[in-house]
């Protein structure tokens, strides 16, 4: 069946994947993930048709099943879920911390744990709020917590903070003015900082009622051994009187060990109320627990039939009112024998409980004291002192807390505490502060004690007091008596009895609580009882007698506070009439109301020996023991005594004051009103109601002021007094500034009782004038308002009394600023009775009365009043008060005091940090008390704040002048004070806000006045700038924010009031600054736009996304005004523009790259009408257009300037992140088509374009690859750039990025390019004295001021690179530069002479130093996924020091991580190329020696000096391919004929080594190798292989022979590859060239070859077999006879060729084992000891600097000598071995033997001649010297065997002490010395020796040669540097024991000439071991080219 699709429904457009669909392998699917949104457009039966939210393109079906619809919203087009506002911003929240966290974890950051844990706790909030199962008040809690999380988190995270209302919710920013959204900012910080605190810090309670603590006690247990039940009375006690504080609380503690009352049961608990802060302050506070027994006299035994817990309880329907309801039932009756006994007190002290209630947390134990036979109250003093402690056997365990605040706060706060009705036990006193609800009417009556005659008994008595409450008839009032708390109300109180005590000292109290109505009929009735011990005597005991006192004293007064002692009466049953129960009352009640008499009455008689003391403590609010008072109430019963009753009010306590404050106000209006002697009473009836106003005023009772208001309002009804009332206070002012009386001295004797009153009128004028106000209201309403005028003027005339007193010269200040604090009240007040406008004026003139500086504080406090005060929100009140509270505000924020400027802040702060230093203290921990400065600021920035706010108010009529007053009067001297106050400074923020707020409410009205009201142009101008300068400083990022810049919504307001400003001032701009032009207020409003509009917090798109839609949503994108404005403004220019290019070019320039297309389309035009003014400026007048229009001649024509800005600001803000690919288009074709549509700048304009997109994309390029990991891509980009700036010559910006360049190379130490680097910039000098030019200076060398010393400076750090690149040859290019200016230009000669000392260390280090030989690689980047510039490219690299091509390739990937290596060397095709993936080409290349090589043809050169040609400054490379082409044959010679080479040769676009270590490859060329030019190709290279083993063998006889084996093997046997014999059979044979006929010229030369390898391997195998080893003769042999197979082959079918190198066979004689001949040492001869060693193993293979060369020549070295195996400086011998030496040895004795030898180079300085001998002398201590002697001619067969040889170098390095013991360490040789020496004369003329001390040993050697005696001039001395290590030398010290040595006399000398050599002794060796050895010498067929120089060894390192 097919499904129908039906459009879905609106409710069921949006849902959430509640399950992953994965469904790909079917069709039309649409695949979801968990937590997926999707729009559903279609449905049917069990599907959906729609898309993913995220994934709009993607559309597909999903089941039904797998989603969950929800309720939605669209915002911005998108699709939400409709949640509360609390729900999305949690959402929004987690979304954006979750991508953050992310980060953080990849850095392990350290807020990732506590950022983690915010979110899991957002997240739980978040599901309790969408629960929706929390009531109201938990859902508020959570709410708030979230909030709080969010705001905490955001700080943390650095995001921006969220401004709330208290609720939590956003606030609306729009709703509210700029200084109320910076103080919700303030809020918000603090409430951040709170909410950031740790946990213990943070739990700060709302503000407490700080009069009112309270105790919470919880009775837990009591643990004593009961008899019987008890009461235990818990009550706070004070230490220090010895009395009760508070009521009792009483717990009913059964036998069996718990509560007895069924409301107690587990509920033991109490509040103790109405505590003050006295109270807690007493030095001692006890909690005491009375326990008294309920039972009888005696304590009973243990009973055993104990009831039950169930019976033991009081049940509520059972309990009587009795406080000894004991039973289950709870019944009391006569019949019970139960007594209240003493049983013990507990007590504990609390005042360390409440200093620190957290300390003692738990139970508190309570010792208990039992009584025995004392008394409670001598029980507790001994608890209290300690005494008998030891008898403490019990306890009680309770539990304190100390709570503040009044009770319905308490039960608000800890609802766990007070979850019951828990009992209220109240202080028995006042609380401090008495609340007007509060009614109260308790009578506290304390038992003291009694004393009781004995009568008839001999005992005393068991005496028990019965209290009864009675009416005046004697009846019993019930339930009116309370034992305590938590225990219901009792109609009679027994007292505790104490055993046989006639005096006892109860000290019981107890609480009477009679209705008002009913106390002044009662009165208390006391009747004495004796109580037996028996019970059965004591039933039948009756009362003894009575004592009763009346409550109500006779005058009208309660009974007085105290003590009363209270007669007792017998009670005479018989006579006695029940039915005349009150018949007492007429009986005196104490014992002071007896005076001596003894009444009896009715059976009533005094017993004059018994008394009975009493204590009364009234707490009552409607009844008073003030007799003074109850006089003033019925004053008119006794007018008499009124005066007298007005003075004793003012001695009334404050508490019975407001307990009657109404009655008395009544009575004392009545007074006023009524009174007959208005001049008696009226001034005491006002200061009796002025000292009533104090009194409520009073903190204690202030809350009585609502009763005040409430009686003004609704009870006050003395019509007539508001006459009088004007009257007194006129008087009062009037007498106070009559002339002061002063003393003789002109000092005031006293402050007069006037002054004091008025003082006390002005403290409280505001309730006199209500009462006068209220009470003209009701006169006006009662006989209408016809008398107003008089009124008003009575009031007019009080006002300016007021006016007279501020100006009156006495000294009022107190009395003035009473009234200043007061005015706004009254004025608020008098707006109901008196006209406004004639108030504020009123107001006004009081205001300005005041001189200046006095009272100034008070008087702002009197201006921020009336801002809030309903006068200021009429706006005609308001016309007249603001203009002069804006000019109190200016003039105080003008004022000059203390601390105003920045520099008394500075001057502070230095004297501050100075007494720090000299405290020793921390800064920090100096305070300071704050300065009047900002106190005075402050005091004005509230005004500010509020008047603003204000002014935000819609209800409040029109506030265009109110705005226009603010302006005009405030504006500039906010933004000057502002500007004057450091930023660190607080108030800046504030008054910033406030100058924001004014701009805010500015129109263009105002804009207009402003301009108006300035005086001239020239302030306009200042005010102009400064106010832009300050927008300008405001969004400076350069500048300390004045709002913190997470303050997103207060910079955004911020920005829009700034945006109407500037569009505002623009106006006024061109309106007033254009003609005539004012270049500095243009210039600014351009600075400052501009620098707005590229502020960061308008750029929206480096913003995420949820802070985007937040900005749109309340704000909008800002910049496109902006940016219209500057453009309007530069367009608004016209002849003007000149003046500002190039000056604003960068500043547009960084405007037009602000990412907004719009943006950048009105921008970009700007800068060809830039081009367009500077072509077309005045050539003749710069900055204008000058006479251009009438004579075109004078254009200037171009726009270099502008071009110049552009290019190098482009280079900056590219740098700085600016700008993109976008950027660069959208220049581009905008540009193009401007210039291409204009006539003149068609071609120039173009031209200029396409440079800068050129240069922007470079930079563009640079920028994302300068962070890149790969150096090369850095570098490549860098060198990109060089290279532009090089082709449109702005020397300045090349030489900036040479230095970049050479800067990254140093980097990486690449030495050589970083030299090359910088030659680029020498190339810009000149060597001559010109000036530099600033673009032309160095960084590096700022001291140097021409061209010459910067050019001479960059030289010398170029050479120092090249030297430490190990580019020895460059360094001496360099050299002869330098050294051609001082020799020829300068006639430096001292630097000239350093600097040849210099190049000859270069020159030594090119022969001794190791260096390696640069590998070269092809590196191919294929892939579109390549930056742009290696994309398809192929390159050449330079490697890295011994850098292998798998090291090489994997560098590369490193660099490329995304990039795959391919394995062939085949070009990729387009499905590589085109691609977006990484493919990288790898090969190793070899270089072609460019055209310097060939001037080595011909020559024997060191391959030292040849191998850095070979490798260096090369520009061609090849490499070659194999492959085959086959011609349907197979195998054989076949094979060899269809081998052929593909080769590749490369140039590259620079010669490498460069300026970087690789270059792009320019030009390609392949060739194809045939088969047979391969084979001769190979040839070629075998016998340059063959030739150069045996050079290098000659030079170096050390070299291992292994090397030379292999190769000789391989050609003489082959065994693999054939050998030439495969190209004989392939190319040689007949067929060949029958088939390839035009070949015969290659086959005739593959002969040649062949046939020339024959003598090359005949030397070779020569020389292999004089060094081969002994174990090697076998292998040797082997190769002997392979090779005369082949020579004979070869030779008979190519004929015999001949070689350049000979082997001649010379013989040298040597003696060995003879004794000492003196004739062969006559005239000083002797035989070297290494006369048969190698000819040429003076190439030394050192790295290290060797000696020096030797500088006498005889004949030109051409013989080669050869060692079978060499020894220590000793003739090598072939028959001679030394078995013992193992080959490690052997291979160092060949070290040793080397480098005891030294031969020189001929030709081998570049200022020497060339050389025609050489004559090598061993080190100082070589006992060894070369004899080799040659003829340059072919003839020389046979040399002598003697020559001399001597060194000629002025000075030689001394040999280490450790090479020393070394020698000395070695066992001797054949050639050690065996027989006695004789010494050298030191003056033997023909002994010549080096500057120093040196032993020589000299053969003589006669040269056959015709040019034997030329001399050569010596080489110059070659000095020691740093790696000179030449002292260490090899060679055995042959005069161990210092043996006398003999001079030896020469047959024939060689001297030197032009050199004087110093003349040192030289000592002889005789050596007595010699044999004849044979030695074959090689010698050149033709003129052998000079001899080489030493070559370092091979196996030697840099370091000794």
């Amino acid at each position: 069946m097919t499904a129908v699709w039906k459009e879905a429904s609106s409710k069921q457009a949006y849902g959430i994947a509640k399950c992953n669909f994965d469904q790909e392998n079917k069709p039309h699917r649409l695949n979801l993930d968990v937590g997926d949104s999707v729009v559903i457009l279609k449905e049917t039966t069990h599907w959906y048709y729609g898309y993913k939210q995220r994934h709009k393109d993607q559309r597909g079906i999903f089941p039904k099943s797998y989603i969950h619809l929800c309720d939605y919203t669209i915002i911005n087009g998108e699709y939400c879920i409709k949640r509360t506002d609390i729900v999305e911003e949690i959402t929004k929240v987690l979304l954006e911390w979750g991508f953050i966290l992310k980060q953080y974890f990849l850095v392990t950051h350290r807020d990732f744990n506590s950022i983690r844990a915010k979110m899991i706790e957002l997240n739980n909030n978040r599901a309790l709020l969408i629960s929706g199962n929390l009531p109201v008040d938990e859902m508020r809690k959570v709410k708030l917590m979230a909030t709080s999380q969010i705001d905490t988190g955001n700080s943390l995270l650095g995001l921006d903070m969220v401004v709330r209302d208290e609720n939590g919710d956003i606030l609306d920013t729009n709703t509210i003015c700029t200084t109320e959204l910076y103080e919700h900012h303030m809020n918000a910080v603090n409430r951040i900082i709170k909410a950031s605190r740790p946990q213990t810090i943070q739990r700060s309670p709302r503000p407490l009622n700080k009069y009112s603590h309270n105790i919470l006690l919880h009775v837990n247990a009591f643990v004593c051994k009961f008899q019987e039940d008890s009461d235990l009375l818990f009550t706070l006690f004070d230490g220090e009187s010895h009395k009760p504080i508070s009521e009792n609380y009483i717990v009913k503690w059964s036998r069996t060990g718990i509560a007895r009352d069924i409301d107690q049961f587990d509920n033991n608990r109490v509040l103790f109320t109405d505590l003050s802060k006295n109270d807690l302050s007493i030095s001692k506070m006890y909690l005491v627990c009375y326990a008294i027994r309920i039972g009888a006299m005696e304590m009973k035994d243990n009973d055993s039939k104990r009831s039950s817990i169930t019976t033991a309880m009081l049940t509520p329907s059972s309990k009587k009112h009795s406080q000894l309801s004991i039973s289950s039932s709870g019944s009391f009756n006569s019949a019970e024998y139960i007594m209240r006994r003493p049983f013990g007190v507990a007590c504990k002290d609390l005042t360390p409980i409440l200093h620190k209630p957290d300390d003692f947390r738990g139970n508190l134990d309570l010792p208990f004291m039992l009584c025995e036979k004392d008394t409670l109250d001598v029980t507790l003093r001994k608890l209290i002192t300690n005494k008998d402690i030891g008898k403490i056997d019990s306890k009680m365990a309770v539990t304190i807390e100390v709570l503040q605040g009044d009770i319905k706060q308490i039960k608000e706060d800890f609802p766990r505490l007070l979850h019951t009705n828990v009992p209220l036990a109240r202080k028995m006193g006042f609380p401090e502060v008495i609340l007007p609800g509060d009614v109260r009417n308790d009578l506290y009556l304390t038992l003291c004690a009694g004393e009781f005659a004995r009568i008839a008994k001999t005992s005393e008595k068991n005496v028990e007091v019965t209290v009864y409450v009675c009416n005046e008839e004697g009846q019993v009032v019930p339930g009116v008596m309370s034992i305590g708390a938590g225990h219901p109300p009792i109609d009679e109180y027994k007292s505790v009895v104490y055993y046989h005590d006639d005096k006892p000292k109860w000290l019981e109290t107890f609480k009477i609580h009679v209705p008002i109505d009913e106390f002044k009929q009662c009165h208390l009735k006391f009747l004495f009882k004796h109580r037996s011990s028996n019970e059965q005597k004591d039933k039948s005991e009756k009362p003894f007698g009575m004592s009763y006192v009346k409550l109500m004293q006779d005058n009208g007064t309660t009974i007085l506070q105290g003590q009363h002692i209270l007669s007792v009466y017998k009670i005479d049953h018989k006579k006695y009439d029940k039915n005349n129960a009150n018949i007492y009352m007429d009986l005196p009640a104490t014992v002071g109301e007896l005076q001596g008499t003894k009444p009896s009455l009715g059976g009533l008689s005094l017993l004059p020996k018994d008394q009975l003391t009493i204590c009364v403590n009234l707490c009552s609010t409607k009844l008073t023991q003030s007799v003074s008072l109850l006089g003033l109430l019925n004053w008119s019963a006794h007018k008499e005594t009124l005066e007298e009753s007005l003075n004793a009010l003012s001695n009334v306590p404050g508490e019975e004051v407001v307990k009657f404050l109404q009655d008395i106000l009544d009575a004392l209006f009545n007074i006023l009103v009524e009174n007959d002697d208005p001049e008696r009473y009226d001034q005491l009836v006002f200061m009796s109601i002025i000292h009533l106003i104090e009194t409520v005023s009073d903190l204690k009772y202030q809350h009585f002021l609502t009763v005040l208001d409430v009686y003004i309002n609704e009870s006050f009804s003395a019509t007539l007094a508001y006459d009088k009332l004007i009257k007194v206070l006129q008087r009062n002012i009037r007498e106070a500034i009559e002339p002061i009386e002063k003393s003789a001295d002109g000092i005031e004797i006293e402050e007069r009782i006037e002054v004091k009153r008025l003082y006390k009128t002005t403290r409280y004028l505001h309730y006199v004038m209500k009462f006068v106000i209220r009470s003209r209201i009701l006169f006006a309403a009662i006989n209408g308002n016809s008398d107003y005028e008089d009124f008003a003027n009575k009031l007019h005339e009080l006002l300016e009394m007021f006016i007279k007193m501020i100006a009156c010269p006495t000294d009022l200040l107190k009395s003035e600023g009473a009234l200043l604090k007061n005015l706004h009240i009254i004025a608020t007040d008098l707006m109901t009775v008196f006209d406004e406008v004639r108030l504020s004026n009123v107001i006004v003139n009081i205001l300005r009365q005041f001189p200046p500086r006095r009272l100034t504080q008070s008087k702002m406090g009197c201006i921020k009043d009336f801002v809030d005060s309903k006068l200021f929100l009429s706006p005609d009140c308001r016309a007249v008060l603001l203009p002069v509270f804006c000019n109190h505000i200016k003039d105080r924020l003008e004022s000059k005091e203390e601390g105003d400027t920045k520099s008394d802040i500075w001057q502070q702060e230095k004297n501050l940090s100075k007494a720090a230093k000299v405290l020793g203290q921390l800064k920090s921990h100096l305070h300071t008390r704050e300065t009047t400065a900002k106190q005075k600021v402050n005091e004005c920035i509230t005004i500010m704040n509020n008047i603003l706010r204000l002014l935000y108010r819609q209800d409040i009529g029109k506030t265009h002048n109110d705005v226009r007053d603010i302006m005009l009067i405030l504006l500039r001297t906010i933004i000057k004070t502002s500007h004057a106050l450091d930023r660190e400074n607080q108030l800046v923020g504030n008054l910033v806000a406030i100058m924001l707020g004014i701009l805010q409410r500015m129109d263009a009205a105002h804009y207009e006045i402003f301009v108006r009201q300035l005086n001239n142009r020239f302030e306009l101008q200042d005010f102009i700038i400064e106010i832009l300068l300050v927008f300008e400083e405001l969004v400076s990022p350069h500048q300390k924010p004045v709002f913190s810049r997470d303050w997103m919504d207060m910079i955004m307001h911020q920005n829009t009031v700034i945006l109407g400003s500037l569009q505002h001032i623009s106006v006024v701009i061109i309106d007033h600054f254009f003609d005539p032009f004012e270049k500095q207020v243009w210039s600014n409003f351009f600075q400052c736009s501009i620098a707005f509009l590229i502020q960061s917090p308008l750029q929206l798109n480096d913003f995420n996304d949820n802070k985007r839609q937040i900005v749109f949503a309340r704000y909008r994108d800002i910049r496109k005004d902006t940016a219209q404005e500057i453009r309007k403004m530069w367009f608004q220019l016209g002849e003007h523009k000149p003046k500002f290019v190039p000056q604003l070019v960068e500043p547009i320039l960084e405007m037009s790259m602000i990412p907004e297309v719009e943006l950048r389309k009105a921008t970009i035009p700007i800068f060809f009408d830039m081009m367009q003014c500077e072509y077309y400026s005045s050539k003749m007048l710069p900055h204008s257009y000058g006479d251009t229009k009438r004579n075109n001649m004078h254009y200037k024509a171009n726009f270099n300037e502008f071009e110049t800005e552009m290019i190098e600001k482009l280079d900056i803000l590219i740098g700085a992140g600016k700008g993109d690919a976008d950027y660069k288009e959208l220049f581009q074709s905008i540009m193009l088509e401007k210039c291409q549509a204009h006539n003149i700048l068609n071609i120039e304009g173009t031209k200029f374009v396409n440079m800068v997109t050129k240069l922007i994309e470079r930079l563009l390029e640079y920028r994302c690859i300068i962070q890149d990991e790969s150096k090369e891509n850095r570098m490549a980009c860098t060198f990109s750039l060089l290279q532009f700036y090089s082709q449109v010559n702005r020397k300045e910006m090349y030489i900036r990025y040479v230095y970049k360049l050479c800067d990254l190379h140093m980097e990486f130490n690449n030495y050589t390019e970083a030299a090359f680097t910088l030659k680029l910039h020498t190339e810009l000098l000149q060597w001559n004295d010109t000036e530099l030019s600033p673009l032309l200076r160095s960084h590096r060398h700022m001291a140097c001021r021409t061209h010459r010393e910067l050019k001479e400076a960059l030289y010398y750090e170029i050479i120092d690179y090249f030297d430490r690149g190990h580019m020895f040859e460059c360094a001496i290019d360099m050299c002869k530069i330098l050294a051609q200016e001082y020799e020829n230009e300068i006639y430096d000669y001292l630097k000239l002479a350093k600097l040849l000392t210099k190049m000859a260390q270069f020159f030594e280090k090119i022969l001794n130093e190791l260096r390696h030989t640069s590998e070269y690689f092809r590196v191919c980047f294929y892939g579109l996924g390549f930056p742009r510039f290696l994309q398809n490219k192929a390159f050449i690299f330079r490697g890295e020091e011994y850098e292998r091509l798998s090291d090489f390739c994997s560098r590369i990937l490193v660099q490329h991580p995304q990039a795959e290596l391919m394995q062939t060397l085949e070009a990729p095709g387009e499905d590589i190329t085109q691609t977006d993936g990484q493919f990288i080409q790898v090969n190793k290349v070899e270089p072609l020696l460019n055209e310097n090589f060939t001037k080595f043809d011909g020559k024997m050169v060191s391959t030292k000096i040849v191998s850095y040609f070979t490798s260096n400054n090369v520009q061609k490379f090849q490499f070659s391919r194999p492959y085959r082409e086959s011609n349907g044959n197979g195998g054989g010679a076949d094979d060899v004929r269809s081998l052929w080479l593909e080769r590749t040769v490369m140039t590259t676009s620079y010669p490498l080594p460069g300026i970087l270590r690789w270059f792009p490859v320019a030009d390609t060329k392949k060739s194809k190798i045939s088969p047979i030019a391969l084979a001769i190709e190979t040839m070629k290279k075998t016998n340059k292989d063959i030739r150069d083993l045996i050079i290098e063998h000659r030079n170096d006889e050390t070299l291992p022979i292994n090397p030379l084996s292999m190769k000789i093997n391989g050609i003489v046997d082959p065994a693999v590859m054939g050998g030439f014999n495969k190209y004989e059979d392939a190319f040689l044979k007949a067929d060949y060239l029958e088939e390839h006929p035009e070949e015969k010229p290659l086959v005739e030369e593959l002969k040649d070859l062949i046939a020339s390898q024959i003598p090359l391997l005949e030397i070779a195998i020569t020389l292999h077999k004089h060094k081969a080893p002994e174990s090697l003769r076998l292998f040797h042999e082997r190769m002997e006879q392979c090779f005369a197979d082949m020579q004979t082959n070869v030779e008979n079918k190519y004929g015999k060729k001949a070689c350049d190198l000979k082997l001649d066979r010379e013989s040298v004689i040597m003696r060995r084992n003879c004794s000492f001949i003196p004739g062969m040492f006559e005239g000083n001869n002797r035989l070297s000891e290494t006369s048969m060693g190698s000819s040429d193993s003076g190439l030394s293979k050192s790295t290290s600097s060797t000696r020096p060369q030797t500088s006498s020549i005889k004949s030109t070295f051409a013989s080669f000598n050869f060692n079978p195996r060499p020894s220590l400086g000793h003739s090598p011998s072939t028959k001679s071995k030394s078995k013992e030496k193992t080959p490690s040895k052997r291979r160092s004795m060949k070290k040793l033997d080397r480098e005891t030898l030294s031969l020189p180079v001929a030709n081998s300085q570049w200022y020497t001649p060339p050389l025609t001998t050489i004559t090598a002398t061993p080190e100082r201590d070589s006992n060894t010297s070369i004899t080799s002697a040659s003829n340059t001619s072919l003839t020389a067969k046979t040399p002598d065997p003697k020559v001399l040889t001597q060194e000629l170098t002025t000075k030689r390095p001394l040999r280490s002490e450790k090479e020393k013991e070394r020698r000395l360490s070695r066992p001797a040789s054949i050639a050690t010395p065996t027989t006695g020496m004789k010494g050298f004369s030191s003056t033997d003329a023909h002994s010549l020796s080096g500057a120093d001390s040196s032993n020589r040993n000299s053969v003589d050697t006669t040269d056959s040669t015709s040019e034997e005696d030329l001399i050569p001039p010596p080489l110059p001395a070659k000095t020691r540097d740093s790696t000179d290590f030449s002292s260490f030398t090899y060679s055995i010290d042959w005069n161990p024991n210092n043996f006398p040595m003999s001079p030896l006399s020469t047959s024939t000398i060689t001297t030197t000439t032009s050199t004087i050599i110093q003349q040192t002794q030289l000592n002889s060796i005789t050596n007595n071991n010699y044999e004849y050895v044979e030695a074959r010498n090689i010698v050149l067929a033709e003129k052998r080219p000079p001899t080489p120089p030493p070559k370092p060894s091979r196996n030697s390192k840099h370091i000794p």
